[in-house]
């Protein structure tokens, strides 16, 4: 009875979010991004967990701003967090228009010499800009692989994974198999062309799969499944966003990451890791996820802050 009242309650809840999505990608995309930043700032002045969770992060990690500062952050985070769910629902339904407004992209010639040399490539995408058009733009140039964590409502997943494909990327599911099948995947080729394969690598692991690692200076804990799949591969690392810009356009923005995420020591690599995303934060503070409990996991002994 129990199993079954779970089950019909996962279903009825996934058709409503899928639902609800499918009819905001339907809005023509100013219009759904001007009612998202109007959500958001509506949450500026409602109490709720995400307003409250973005505080508590933006205090941990940018100390050096002062208080008006950061809720100045903390209201564009709660607008661009809006506006990027609202965008998520527009690009999966209109994926050719999405990249249309694609305007630039930063070394996106690096990455194509690299495969072209046989040499793999890893791209570490964190929750900042619009990772679906950084998916789209990576899987229509090159073939790609990518790693797939089910939400647990299998409609809202069936959405993601339809939209996801569209380009012909790859999905592997996010276990032990599915691990192994990427990493498979990453020492292929295409023809003359080497693998490319994307992970999003500020995800809070399990206790099984993470070390705590300095993120802004604070103990965070981080997966160490990217710093693993480079060790395995010999991949070349790419941190990698699609920065929002002010005139409703995207730019694709590839970086080198910081080298000690190539160390073969775990720890010195997911300082490394980390401190790259940092570096990809810092070029568009108001984009990332800070409502995200990236702290919900602490050391032994310590207390959780949120």
């Amino acid at each position: 009875m129990g199993r079954h009242t779970s089950d019909s309650s996962r279903h009825l809840r996934g058709t409503l979010v899928t639902a609800l999505l499918r009819a905001l990608g339907r809005l023509p995309y100013p219009l759904g991004r001007r009612l998202g930043l109007l959500l958001g700032a509506l949450l500026w002045w409602l109490p709720n967990k995400g307003k409250r969770v973005a505080r508590v992060n933006l205090q941990m990690c940018l100390p050096q701003l002062s208080d008006a500062s950061q809720q100045r952050l903390c209201q564009h985070v709660l607008k661009e967090n809006v506006a990027g769910m609202i965008e998520l629902a527009w690009v999966w339904q209109h994926p050719q228009q999405a990249l249309a407004r694609v305007t630039d992209v930063e070394n996106g010639e690096q990455l194509r010499e690299t495969l072209a040399s046989g040499r793999p490539a890893l791209i570490l995408a964190p929750h900042i800009g619009c990772w679906e058009v950084l998916n789209f733009w990576l899987s229509q140039h090159f073939p790609m692989h990518a790693m797939f964590n089910p939400s647990g409502l299998p409609a809202l997943d069936d959405l993601i994974r339809a939209g996801r494909e569209q380009f012909g990327t790859v999905l592997h599911p996010a276990t032990a198999r599915g691990v192994v099948s990427l990493v498979r995947a990453l020492k292929q080729h295409d023809g003359d062309m080497a693998s490319l394969s994307a992970i999003l690598p500020d995800q809070v692991p399990d206790r099984r799969s993470g070390r705590f690692a300095p993120f802004f200076g604070q103990p965070a804990a981080t997966g160490t499944l990217p710093v693993k799949l480079l060790q395995q591969s010999g991949a070349r690392a790419f941190m990698a966003f699609a920065k929002r810009t002010g005139d409703g356009q995207f730019e694709i923005r590839l970086r080198d990451p910081d080298e000690r995420i190539y160390d073969a020591d775990v720890d010195t690599a997911l300082a490394g890791l980390n401190a790259s995303i940092e570096a990809l934060i810092m070029e568009a503070p108001a984009q990332y996820l800070w409502t995200y409990q990236r702290f919900r996991r602490v050391p032994e002994g310590e207390k959780k802050p949120y």
